[in-house]
């Protein structure tokens, strides 16, 4: 960070804004925090962790919102719409609907994503009604 999001003064490091006085420890913190949640994202996508680099990529960006985190969540989308389709081609609906559920949050905008998840909840819904019927014959 280098201005106090108060009054926007230059920071020089420290806790505590040197105009305003503001405590910015938290802010710091939770810019850390980011930063650690974003380097756990790489490893773990590099660990071929496709879930729990979402998870720790989404951590990241609902604390900071980074150009590189933002650029790796468009990253990690690309790659995981082909996998989120050979899971519906299994009809692996459920971890399908999980994938999607966090490539949403990376790309909220993305209007294929939207139908995708949308597509995908009306596969389950179709699957737990036909097993609903099976249960009850």
């Amino acid at each position: 960070m280098e201005r106090c999001p108060c009054c926007m003064a230059r920071l020089t490091g420290t806790v505590l804004c040197p105009r305003c006085q503001a405590d910015l420890g938290g802010v710091i913190s939770s810019e850390q925090a980011a930063r650690r949640n974003l380097l756990h994202a790489v490893r773990f996508w590099f660990e071929r962790e496709p879930l729990l680099a979402m998870q720790m990529l989404v951590k990241s960006l609902r604390m900071k919102q980074t150009p590189m985190a933002l650029i790796f969540g468009r990253f990690i989308a690309r790659r995981e719409v082909p996998e989120v389709l050979a899971l519906l081609a299994k009809n692996n609906f459920s971890e399908a609907k999980q994938r999607l559920v966090l490539l949403r949050e990376l790309q909220p905008e993305n209007e294929f994503l939207a139908q995708l998840q949308g597509f995908t909840g009306f596969l389950l819904a179709e699957q737990d009604g036909h097993l609903h019927k099976l249960l009850s014959q």
